[in-house]
């Protein structure tokens, strides 16, 4: 009995024959399997479908999370479809609360974490908020602007005349002193500095006022 059931199984798929939309059942079903809840299948539209295909393809994507371009491929062996995705990604973003105007040092308390659902995902919407300390607005923020990186500068760990900490190694060896920066920046550029001896170095910025010099 168990064999003659089994035989039916076989010559059933066999027998399939795929429809388009479950054709696109299977790839939406694939794409939830890699993305889970941060996917949202808009419109799936298969290339060259003429119908009458059989067995069960093999479904590749070609898509990442935040890219616009997304493509799949159904592989039944000797017959391969592409199909062109329509597709929103789901992200938290730091959301102006308030206009800010250029040159204010940001704040936790001048955004609010909103969950929005986009086709593409830039990078530089990535910040975290501890970072924000970190920087200030290149430009006029107006309430509501989804915070970007392009739109906010470093702020300087020294300015120019500030008198700093002077770090300089050799070996094992570190000597501390203190000079006055000739130049301003922000962590990891270079500057010149005014030793107490009256010696022009030059020193890389590690930290908030303090300046590695280079031998």
């Amino acid at each position: 009995m168990w064999i003659i059931l089994s035989l039916f199984l076989v010559l059933s798929s066999l027998c399939f024959s795929w429809t388009e939309d479950r054709l696109k059942n299977l790839i939406g079903d694939a794409i939830k399997d890699r993305f889970g809840d941060s996917v949202r299948v808009e419109r799936i539209k298969i290339l060259d479908w003429k119908g009458g295909l059989e067995g069960t393809p093999k479904v590749e994507l070609d898509m990442e999370y935040g890219r616009a371009r997304a493509l799949a491929y159904l592989d039944f062996g000797q017959k391969r479809l592409s199909a062109i995705l329509e597709v929103y990604w789901k992200a938290e973003f730091l959301v102006a609360k308030q206009d800010i105007p250029k040159g204010t040092v940001l704040s936790t308390e001048l955004f609010a974490e909103e969950e929005r659902w986009l086709r593409s995902i830039p990078n530089d919407f990535r910040l975290n908020k501890d970072e924000l300390k970190n920087y200030q607005a290149s430009t006029h923020i107006p309430k509501g602007s989804i915070l970007r990186r392009s739109i906010i500068k470093p702020l300087p760990a020294v300015k120019r005349g500030d008198v700093v900490k002077l770090i300089l190694r050799s070996g094992n060896l570190e000597i501390i002193t203190y000079g006055t920066a000739l130049d301003g920046g922000e962590v990891g550029k270079t500057v010149r500095v005014k030793t107490q001896s009256g010696k022009i170095m030059r020193g890389k910025i590690i930290d908030l006022g303090i300046v590695e010099l280079l031998e």
